[in-house]
């Protein structure tokens, strides 16, 4: 790393704290509408995440109209916009501020009714605010959520502490993180698997994903036949004033010794959550690129 690259991150760290206190005194409502704002001018810029979002929705939902998945590229953009500026609240807003945009909770009861000595998996999507989800986890139990490390251990420091101030014990995705998570399991902890990031090469197969094959990530299969633990699905999903959180079971099925059949449930499930709200899921991502192959979105 060259010596510029530490002072471009330091400073890349202090712009952003400076915009999320100079936005510190807005509305969620307010933070949203620059949101919108933002993402209305990115989709008119026509970027990479703009072409990506038009590619994804042309594989999922290939019998919808081209004017339709353009509407809903739009829309998605804009709410992934709108992640960056409710970050300002993730990052500075007092804790009891937070509390008040929870606005409707589904199915804590999964999260609170179970042994003491029994661990619980929770995947959070691309859905949503998946920040979110992880402050609310935290107000049940403390949580270790597994993250993709940043290359820049500048970012890296700057996102633990952000996300520490609401309880995290972030596990970073290396061995050790690995690790980590197993110990929380097997001690009777919560963590939380974002299943839908494409994995490491070496630890997906091929599974299919709105009818077309995606590389999935087999590590919460491999969890399952490491720790007997409970699963469901939890997200924070967007609505007027705040989130909706959801706590959802999961399948047995994604219990399988086969990773294929656990995967191919998994993928089931996320594919029906994000059917219900697909404007509020991260259509961006390049969900079906597969390593050593074509790659689809260039």
């Amino acid at each position: 790393m060259s010596k510029a690259q530490p002072w471009a991150a330091h400073l890349a760290v202090a712009v952003f704290r400076a915009f999320c206190w100079l936005l510190y005194p807005l509305s969620i409502g307010a933070l949203r509408r620059i949101g919108s704002v933002a993402g209305r001018i990115t989709f008119l810029l026509n970027g990479r995440a703009v072409r990506t979002t038009r590619i994804n929705l042309a594989i999922a939902y290939p019998d919808q109209s081209d004017a339709w998945r353009e509407r809903l590229a739009r829309d998605s953009i804009r709410h992934t916009a709108m992640i960056v500026l409710e970050a300002v609240a993730m990052w500075t807003w007092p804790l009891e501020r937070l509390a008040a945009l929870i606005k409707h909770v589904e199915g804590e009861q999964l999260l609170r009714d179970r042994p003491s000595d029994r661990g619980l998996i929770v995947m959070p999507l691309h859905l949503g605010n998946w920040e979110f989800i992880g402050y609310y986890l935290n107000t049940v139990a403390p949580l270790a959520p597994l993250y993709e490390k940043p290359k820049s251990a500048i970012v890296d420091a700057a996102l633990r502490s952000a996300r520490a101030r609401h309880g995290n014990r972030s596990a970073p995705d290396t061995v050790s993180g690995l690790r980590q998570l197993l110990k929380v399991l097997r001690d009777g902890g919560m963590v939380a698997v974002l299943p839908d990031q494409v994995p490491i090469v070496g630890s997906g197969v091929a599974a299919s994903f709105f009818g077309r094959k995606a590389f999935t990530m087999t590590l919460v299969a491999k969890l399952l036949q490491r720790v007997d633990a409970d699963i469901v699905f939890g997200n924070a999903i967007r609505v007027e004033g705040g989130f909706a959180i959801h706590i959802e079971t999961m399948d047995d099925a994604i219990r399988d010794g086969d990773a294929s059949v656990s995967v191919a449930a998994m993928n089931a499930a996320i594919e029906a959550l994000v059917r219900r709200q697909p404007e509020q899921y991260q259509w961006e991502y390049k969900r079906f690129r597969f390593p050593r192959q074509p790659n689809i979105y260039r």
